[in-house]
């Protein structure tokens, strides 16, 4: 199974309360988030950087230090700045360039239990497209815009099934 059907199937779940039940707690992030997210060392090279990107298909990496302490962000958009407008630089070039040297370092983080909504205000009010997910001092996931795309996705997809039903639920009572 895909990556993208693994998360599609976490989040049917969730949304699947949430439209079949009116009473329904809160969506939380950590319901939509991706857990143990791929984590890079603030001294690996943008070359390694843009390989792991490249094989597993992410568009963020989150960034330790040798302590284990979140310390960064790093997106794709980061390590295309390094190549800039001409030619490609050499890899001799972006193997000296460090995680470190490229990371955004104004971390906005959230918590597991924040819900869903506030997240999602908090992204579009600072203009990101991930948010770490961090508990007690530790990184347990990320929320990026393909996970709430998925949610979206699976939501809208529930209440048209709900919307298809309800005249033939109303047709059914009135027998």
């Amino acid at each position: 199974m895909s990556r993208l059907g693994a998360k599609r199937d976490l989040i049917q779940h969730v949304v699947r309360m949430a439209v079949d039940r009116a009473d329904a707690p809160a969506i939380l992030v950590e319901q939509v988030m991706t857990a143990q997210p791929t984590c890079i060392r603030s001294d690996a090279s943008v070359l390694e950087l843009a390989k792991i990107l490249h094989t597993k298909g992410h568009r963020h990496l989150l960034v330790i230090d040798e302590d284990d302490l979140f310390v960064g962000v790093i997106s794709d958009r980061d390590i295309v700045r390094c190549f800039g407008p001409g030619e490609y630089p050499q890899p001799e070039t972006l193997a000296g360039i460090s995680a470190a040297e490229i990371m955004s370092t104004d971390l906005i983080t959230v918590l597991p239990s924040m819900p869903l909504r506030e997240a999602v205000v908090l992204m579009m009010e600072n203009g990101i497209s991930c948010l770490p997910v961090v508990a007690s001092g530790a990184l347990v996931g990320i929320l990026t815009t393909t996970d709430l795309f998925i949610a979206l996705e699976l939501l809208l997809g529930s209440l048209e099934r709900s919307t298809e039903a309800e005249p033939l639920m109303a047709e059914a009572r009135s027998r």
